[in-house]
């Protein structure tokens, strides 16, 4: 619905007014995934990394799940990144579905969002989200790091690398910590294109072996964080091997 509006008659809205407008958007288009007519098929859509300048493309279902033929009503995306189309039917059986073709290109680094909706009868209305946004792929961290029985106050860097024209914001989160390692820096940005090390220094008070867990997670759009269990050791004698 907010294509049908322009700049100028945004700019002319009070606040208020804005506001109301944003809510009754939601309520109407609140529904995501599926009602009990149409179904999508996935849910929102995924552009996970790209290049400049290239075309991607994903396809939407959305498949009638009622007992009856309906006629449904589809709003497609509305920036100039996203293009939708598809092949109008003038009457959906049920079990069958409009396959929708949403193309994708990008002109920036940066995160894209558009959505499709749905307007079915009644009050029954959905809304499907499309993102697209850049991704570190080549950012490698094990579930598990062993360090073998060094001298004292050994360290060790973990590099976080990133092949993409922008930076990213990472935060570590010391999950199950332990007083022989400490871990540096604990926030920080990992370059565009670059490198930046992520230090743990395992520094034991006695011969023991001890394991510390950490949480990484990357400012990325949709990413989980990564978990990693570092364990170290030390026996006497290790300062001599």
């Amino acid at each position: 619905m907010f294509a049908y509006l322009n700049k100028r008659a945004f700019k002319k809205m009070s606040k208020s007014c804005y506001l109301f407008f944003i809510v009754f958007f939601i309520e109407i288009y609140a529904k995501l995934k599926s009602n009990n007519l149409i179904q999508a098929e996935p849910a929102e859509l995924h552009f996970s990394g790209f290049e400049l300048g290239s075309d991607y493309q994903k396809n939407l279902k959305l498949i009638n799940v009622s007992s009856e033929v309906m006629n449904i009503h589809i709003i497609s995306t509305q920036t100039k990144h996203f293009q939708t189309t598809y092949t109008k039917k003038y009457r959906l059986i049920p079990g069958l579905a409009y396959t929708l073709k949403v193309q994708f290109c990008p002109d920036e680094w940066r995160y894209f969002y558009d959505c499709i909706r749905v307007h079915c009868k009644g009050e029954e209305n959905l809304l499907i989200p499309v993102h697209a946004y850049p991704v570190i792929d080549d950012l490698r961290i094990p579930p598990h790091i062993e360090l073998l029985a060094i001298p004292l106050g050994q360290s060790h860097a973990i590099p976080l690398r990133c092949s993409c024209p922008i930076d990213f914001e990472f935060q570590v989160y010391v999950i199950e910590p332990h007083e022989a390692f400490s871990i540096h820096p604990l926030a920080g940005v990992i370059p565009a294109n670059g490198e930046v090390k992520l230090v743990v220094t395992f520094t034991p008070v006695q011969y023991e072996t001890s394991q510390v867990t950490i949480q990484l997670v990357i400012s990325q759009f949709n990413t989980k964080p990564y978990l990693c269990t570092i364990t170290g050791s030390s026996a006497p004698h290790t300062a001599l091997w």
